[in-house]
């Protein structure tokens, strides 16, 4: 059995750090420019200079959390508005379970139709996005208000964090790790050392150690200093590291498939 990460970790010292600290910061930073370190792009910057050039832009794929009207055309009973859950389905009456995650608003519209032709006569569907739950940001581990958050233009780690609700005394900013999705499918991890940010005296120093996040990203912000990234994911994996666990599995596992 895998041993709690708390326990391989806990001869390191834990900092103090003033919450007061983290809202700040995130003001300074808010009126700044992009930060120069673009290790994390936001999603929503290469599909608008796509548009401003004139080329194609990819149409809206659905994923987890993203909340959908569909309607009837002269069938109004079966009118439904629907989140997509964790394992990229959502039930419908007469018809039962759908997985739609991946697909484009139009490809459900056809599928939709296409189930209820053997329920009602010429349906007419239409299907509207209402909420783009895929645009969000998860806070994790030692913060004072965990959950997920609608990711901002440019918005980075430290505002992230700050709209969490700031970090409890006993954060590990030294620490702080950054779960996105990689390729084929697979879990990047990204370690990030936020005491500069957070101490730094400086506009660059705070700049320069921060990041910009992207949408279903996963921060975690642990109690303990993490040594080794490889080891960090495997307690993941393990399930010893509630709830974080259960929002990789379901945020990314789930919603990538």
């Amino acid at each position: 059995m895998a041993q709690p990460f708390d326990d391989l970790m806990r001869k390191n010292k834990i900092m103090d750090k003033p919450l007061i600290y983290l809202f700040v910061l995130a003001i300074f930073w808010g009126c700044s420019s992009t930060p120069k370190n673009q290790n994390a792009i936001n999603s929503a910057g290469p599909a608008l200079e796509a548009s401003a050039a004139g080329e194609m832009v990819p149409e809206y794929r659905l994923g987890f959390g993203d909340v959908i009207e569909i309607k009837f055309f002269r069938n109004s009973q079966f009118d439904e508005t629907v989140a997509i859950r964790p394992d990229g389905r959502i039930s419908l009456a007469k018809v039962g379970e759908l997985r739609v995650t991946g697909m484009t608003p139009a490809k459900l519209d056809t599928i939709i139709t296409d189930a209820y032709r053997e329920v009602l006569l010429d349906p007419e569907v239409t299907v509207m996005v209402r909420e783009f739950g895929g645009y969000q940001v998860y806070v994790l581990g030692e913060v004072n208000a965990a959950g997920g958050f609608s990711v901002k233009p440019n918005m980075t780690l430290l505002q992230a964090i700050a709209t969490a609700g700031g970090t409890k005394i006993s954060a590990q900013l030294a620490s702080v790790m950054v779960l996105r999705r990689g390729v084929n499918k697979g879990v990047d991890a990204i370690k990030v050392n936020l005491t500069k940010s957070v101490k730094g005296k400086h506009r660059e120093d705070i700049v320069n150690n921060d990041i910009l996040v992207q949408p279903q990203d996963i921060i975690y912000v642990p109690k303990t200093l993490i040594s080794n990234v490889s080891d960090f994911m495997r307690q993941v994996y393990a399930g010893v590291l509630p709830p974080l666990d259960l929002y990789l599995r379901s945020i990314i596992i789930y919603d990538s498939i």
